[in-house]
């Protein structure tokens, strides 16, 4: 892809810092992007007693959309450089450009962090830029929504766009819902998989328009928040570009483990009085036909048959009832698995999150494709 915002070193801003005897950013510093990338540079002017310290130090570049009041941090982290404690150093790195999802113009910062013992982070100085950045990326317009049914997401999305410049393709794109712990602001997320579909790649000024997509889902944890997300591949992997935050599924429990119902018919019926009846009943001075032998033969083959069948479960087909009935197999695991369906072989059910080689040699016997 190419870029997706202005590519621009940033000569205005503001400064937020501690005292003057502190480590700070020094005169010249900025950023530029480049496509997926982003071209971080910064003088840092360290005191005498952070250089002997031995703590770990950072330069970030942080995008928020409300600003950065009182000097504190807030949105999204959109790249990151290490540096060493060195007197009058200029730091300079390429990175991984990770901007906030979504259309919304953004305020960008670079700030200088420290790292203690405890890892936790401590921001030592902070430069605002006044220009805000506008982020050209594949986005959802108009209505979506999202209607979980029967082991299954129907996705509807009124417009996916790509309103980059016409030469700019897409990375592939990807529709991923997913239960998170909160809504969804942008950044990085807390939850589980709910399904996911790969919708191709969009060329830059074109879109998609009725979208509608009906794939296998499991069912989210009571009261997450339900999010849709646009996401597309880069060099550092899927990056989520767009969302939209879905209200509580209409779906309750008992109609998703309506499939476990159906288990338990067939275990009732597969009981097989027919053939001791069959042995108890005196033979008879008429001889029975033969199609009667035969009706009672086969009912009896087919219970046989059936079997193996109920101790092998399809992770491209069973229902989220029927993974979970497979003993060892986590709640967790089991939707995992009808999120990152259909799998092309047994072997790559590892590819769902919490399933590791381990799990799956266990399980290899109670799992077919």
């Amino acid at each position: 892809m190419r870029a997706f915002s202005t590519a621009k070193q940033a000569a205005f801003m503001t400064y937020i810092s501690p005292a003057h005897t502190s480590s700070r950013l020094g005169a010249n510093h900025g950023y530029r992007f480049d496509g997926d990338f982003v071209h971080l540079n910064a003088e840092v002017d360290f005191s005498a007693a952070d250089l002997d310290a031995g703590q770990a130090w950072a330069v970030q570049l942080w995008a928020s959309d409300n600003g950065f009041a009182c000097g504190e941090l807030s949105g999204v982290k959109v790249a990151e450089m290490a540096i060493q404690p060195l007197a009058g150093v200029l730091a300079t790195a390429c990175c991984h450009a990770m901007p906030p999802a979504g259309a919304v113009d953004q305020t960008l910062a670079l700030a200088l962090v420290s790292y203690a013992a405890d890892a936790l982070p401590q921001v030592r100085d902070l430069a605002v830029y006044a220009t805000r950045e506008s982020f050209y990326q594949p986005r959802l317009s108009g209505q979506v929504d999202c209607t979980l049914a029967d082991g299954a997401a129907v996705i509807a999305i009124d417009t996916i766009a790509n309103p980059r410049a016409a030469d700019n393709l897409s990375g592939t794109l990807a529709l991923e819902v997913w239960a998170l712990d909160a809504p969804y602001a942008g950044g990085a997320w807390t939850g589980s998989p709910v399904a996911s579909v790969i919708v191709g790649v969009l060329a830059g000024g074109n879109e998609w328009t009725n979208c509608l997509f009906n794939v296998p889902a499991a069912l989210p944890a009571t009261g997450a928040a339900l999010t849709v997300m646009l996401r597309e591949w880069t060099p550092a992997g899927y990056v989520t570009r767009d969302y939209r935050n879905i209200a509580a599924p209409p779906l309750q429990v008992e109609k998703t483990a309506m499939p476990a119902v159906d288990v338990a018919e067939t275990a009732k019926a597969k009981p097989q009085p027919v053939e001791k009846a069959a042995a108890k009943t005196p033979a008879p001075a008429a001889k029975p036909e033969k199609p009667v032998q035969e009706a009672v033969k086969k009912p009896a083959r087919k219970a046989a048959a059936s079997k193996p069948a109920a101790k092998s479960v399809s992770v491209n087909r069973a229902s989220e009832a029927e993974l979970l009935a497979v003993k060892g197999l986590p709640p967790s695991v089991a939707r995992a698995i009808i999120a990152a369906r259909p799998f092309a072989m047994l072997d790559e059910v590892c590819k769902a999150k919490g399933m590791g080689p381990k799990m799956l040699a266990k399980l290899r016997d109670l799992l077919v494709l």
